[in-house]
């Protein structure tokens, strides 16, 4: 197969296709696929296809027809070659999909290559003609313009950037690395480069020395977006063009980062069995993402801890945030991790106002039980470093089966104790514990002490825990008092509050954030607020009597006078000093 991209008009968000396919046979089917891997929902990106052509190659018109939604079935009439050509409307500016306009263009390759069914494991070609005093910049074989392929899954697993963005190369463990910077913001090139060679190296060197050649992590400034996605030889990572101050915000983008660049061992290499060979026209199922995304998760921030960018103080801090958070989701005590996993084609990537009540994040919850496998691990004589090297070692060319890891646990802790961990913590719901005596820590918890209090810390002196009485409902920061979740069971939720309610007033006073807090405070548990909302646009009152607000508000705290074999214990794990 070879591919020929061009975009002769950057402002129509219109990527012009062309793609030979050599010896074809009788009547080859051409598909797009439905879903790219890495990010588990049915996208549906033929919907994006547009003006399809199909020839010989030298200009004889060859007749198609549409099989379905995303696949077409040519007849090729003894022609040597089919070439198709069509465009692909790429305005979505995601990790995940396409973008194209006047300042730059993005792809990945499930967006815009059809590919021949029964022939994905051919060797391909990518020519790209972009527009002048543009570059391309990605991870294949080539260049600067023409590139190859092993197969259609590599030209897939290869995003490519088009533009004028900045380039920023680095070495690190003897290997070529590269930053292709696109958009404007306030980032601070030359230290973001200097701190992912300290990732890298940290990385590389946790799973014994680095697996290519030549690396490129694309980095997309642009509004108040997060995300990326990991690629064999490459990343893309989504930046708010403001993410780089303050500290804790930069650690936020320099976790992203190391997020996506694990995930060359644990996903990319190390990947569920279930997956194996991808299947583009159709959902994949493994009750495994727990693992390729909670423990990643977990890593990512214990990462900038061992590298020196982030201290133990603000790791605990971090921790006792996601403790927090998981105990704000009532869905936690319903939905098992591994039920989680199976159900991210239409529970994660499909979330909803309900979503807090009806299920879990494998992310979250993930992180968190990986923390916990670590210090049973640890406890035994391993640690999770060992496990994920151990699977990593054996399953990287055959993939990890369903029971891998549970397998490899009891290899370390024992059957019985790897049979009780996964039952409660992994196929059961049972509130998520950690060792933590081990290294010298335990958990606390509080009331909340305002409608932002995320936890991660001690209340605040001269607090007022549990004068405030409880709403039950999440209203994000903003000029809006916009209700997002309404928690099942709540004071809001029984008296009538509903999700994407616009609060005004209470007793017909204007609200804004502070004053809401003020009132719940001031009326305590059992106390009355008769609020004044939108509903779609219709003026209502809702009267909601509050709660007695839960004890949930975690912190971890170091314990008194911990014992020279708790502070090894510590720093064997973060590489850092107990505070």
């Amino acid at each position: 197969m070879r591919y020929r991209v061009s975009m002769s008009e950057p402002h129509s968000h219109l990527f012009e296709v062309e793609a030979v396919l050599e010896a074809p046979g009788a009547s080859p089917v051409l598909a797009l696929p439905v879903w790219t891997p890495g990010s588990y929902l049915v996208r549906e990106f033929a919907r994006h296809l547009e003006s399809i052509e199909a020839d010989d190659g030298a200009g004889r018109k060859l007749p198609f027809l549409r099989l379905d939604k995303h696949r077409f079935r040519v007849d090729a009439s003894g022609a040597d070659r089919v070439r198709l050509r069509y465009r692909v409307y790429a305005n979505d500016p995601t990790v995940r999909t396409s973008h194209l306009d006047g300042s730059h263009g993005f792809w990945n390759g499930a967006n815009l290559f059809l590919y021949a069914e029964g022939r994905v494991e051919e060797p391909v070609e990518l020519t790209v003609v972009p527009p002048a005093g543009w570059q391309v910049s990605t991870a294949l074989d080539g260049g600067p313009l023409r590139f190859t392929a092993r197969d259609y899954h590599e030209l897939c697993d290869s995003p490519v950037e088009v533009g004028t963005h900045a380039l920023a190369p680095f070495e690190a463990l003897g290997k070529r690395h590269e930053v292709a910077l696109a958009g404007r913001g306030h980032l601070e090139l030359p230290r973001f480069v200097a701190d992912l060679r300290r990732i890298v190296e940290q990385l590389g060197a946790l799973m014994g020395g680095l697996p290519y050649e030549r690396y490129l992590f694309i980095v997309h400034l642009s509004d108040r977006r997060r995300g990326g996605l990991e690629h064999e030889r490459s990343t893309t990572l989504d930046v708010a063009r403001n993410a780089f101050f303050p500290r804790e915000a930069y650690e936020e983008t320099l976790s992203l980062a190391a997020h996506e660049f694990l995930h060359l061992w644990n996903v990319k290499r190390l990947r569920p069995a279930a997956l194996l060979p991808y299947d583009y026209a159709r959902e994949q199922y493994t009750r495994l993402l727990w693992w390729f995304e909670g423990v990643t998760s977990y890593y990512d921030r214990l990462t900038l801890v061992r590298t020196g960018l982030s201290d133990a103080r603000g790791y605990l801090k971090h921790l006792g945030e996601q403790w927090t958070a998981l105990g704000r989701q009532p869905g936690a005590g319903k939905m098992s991790l591994e039920e989680a996993s199976l159900t991210a084609w239409v529970k994660y990537y499909r979330p909803d106002e309900n979503s807090a009540n009806s299920a879990v994040s494998y992310y979250l919850k993930g992180e968190l039980v990986a923390l916990c496998l670590d210090l049973a691990l640890r406890r035994a004589g391993g640690s999770l470093d060992d496990l994920l090297r151990g699977l990593h070692a054996r399953y990287a060319t055959t993939g990890l089966p369903e029971d891998g890891v549970e397998q490899a646990v009891a290899g370390v802790i024992g059957e019985g104790a790897a049979r009780e961990f996964f039952d409660r913590f992994v196929r059961g719901t049972a509130p998520v514990e950690a060792g933590l005596d081990l290294v010298g820590l335990s958990m606390e918890r509080r009331f909340a002490q305002s409608l932002d209090d995320k936890g991660g810390a001690p209340a605040r002196r001269n607090g007022d825990d549990g004068r405030a009485g409880w709403l039950g409902a999440e209203i994000p920061p903003g000029p809006k008092l916009v209700v997002r979740t309404v928690r099942e069971g709540s004071p809001a939720g029984k008296a009538g509050l509903y999700a994407d309610d616009e609060i005004l007033a209470e007793s017909g006073f204007r609200l804004d954030r502070a004053a809401l807090w003020d009132r719940m405070r001031q009326v305590g548990p059992g106390g009355r607020l008769r609020l004044t909302v939108f509903r779609r646009d219709e003026l209502q009152e809702v009267e909601v009597a509050l709660g007695q607000p839960p004890v949930e508000v975690a912190w971890l705290e170091p314990v008194p006078d911990p014992s020279p074999a708790q502070r090894a214990a510590f720093l064997a794990w973060t590489g850092a000093a107990l505070p």
